[in-house]
């Protein structure tokens, strides 16, 4: 079609409930879209996409291959949050994580970590390229279809060479970068290095506290 003929509708989207975080993804999340948080281990990507669930009010499933029911139950108590929306999921696999999305009208599904996931159809170990690749890809199809917002949680080293993430980049709409500006550091910083939907030009300042983040206003 030639350009000035195609008639763009802007995608619809829905509130996280904290304004930072929507004003930094260009006006909220878009369902069916898909994310990838990835940070070093202990800078609070957990508690993030938590605090996230629990503000949208959004029906939202947590499907964690790390942490049991009972851990992150513990994390829920310690952030306060008990909302009925929101579900928890100790599971690996792919198939049976997507099962649940349609039969229980999930309009968020979050995969922590990407890394543990793994599909029955693909014969290799969990955190191979391979696997990763095929997670991502029977991940992101469910939830385009059904428009579920798709949180994929990753893991990299503290020099950022873990190949999960790295791999992810191309394969999401949007890439959210959780970093600690010191090793002994209470504040992070939040930014989008890819937004499909927004501006990659701002970031956001967090502080982590006991009940979990505070959110400060955008960075330009």
């Amino acid at each position: 079609m030639p350009l000035p003929d195609i008639r763009t509708v802007p995608p619809p989207r829905f509130r996280s409930g904290i304004p930072p975080i929507d004003t930094l993804m260009g006006g909220g999340f878009v369902p069916g879209s898909s994310v990838l948080l990835a940070g070093p281990p202990g800078a609070g990507k957990s508690t993030l996409v938590m605090q996230i669930l629990n503000r949208s009010g959004k029906k939202a499933l947590y499907s964690s291959g790390e942490e049991s029911l009972d851990q992150l139950k513990l994390r829920a108590d310690r952030l306060r949050i008990n909302s009925p929306e929101i579900s928890l999921l100790f599971e690996t696999n792919v198939e049976r994580i997507s099962s649940h999305i349609q039969s229980d009208s999930v309009r968020i599904l979050v995969v922590d970590s990407v890394q543990t996931a793994y599909s029955g159809g693909t014969d290799s170990f969990p955190g191979t390229p391979t696997q990763i690749r095929k997670c991502t890809y029977l991940l992101r199809r469910v939830c385009q279809q059904t428009n579920t917002t798709l949180f994929l949680v990753g893991q990299v080293t503290k020099a950022r060479t873990a190949a999960g993430p790295n791999l992810l980049q191309h394969a999401v709409d949007v890439v959210l970068s959780l970093d600690a500006d010191s090793a002994d550091s209470d504040y992070r910083t939040l930014h989008a290095s890819k937004n499909r939907f927004g501006s990659t030009l701002h970031s956001c300042s967090l502080r982590m506290t006991h009940l979990g983040f505070h959110f400060s206003s955008v960075i330009p």
